[in-house]
């Protein structure tokens, strides 16, 4: 039986421990995927990008076999 892909996000950067004990977690349950900021943007949910480019970035980490951007 296939894992389901599983989908993490945040606002509050890719470094924060709370995502990094999340991905610890979820990989035992699937193949993750994360998506998060380079650092914390909290708030930035209810903003609008019109005219600045929005950089995404692959990363891998030590925690495991998930994918970052």
């Amino acid at each position: 039986m296939k894992k389901p892909l599983i989908l993490i996000v945040n606002d509050d950067g890719i470094n924060a421990p709370g995502i990094r004990k999340l991905i610890s977690i979820m990989n035992d349950f699937g193949e993750v995927v994360v998506v998060a900021p380079d650092g914390p943007q909290s708030g930035k949910g209810h903003a609008i990008t019109i005219e600045s480019t929005i950089r995404c970035d692959k990363v891998i980490i030590d925690d495991g076999p998930q994918t970052e951007y």
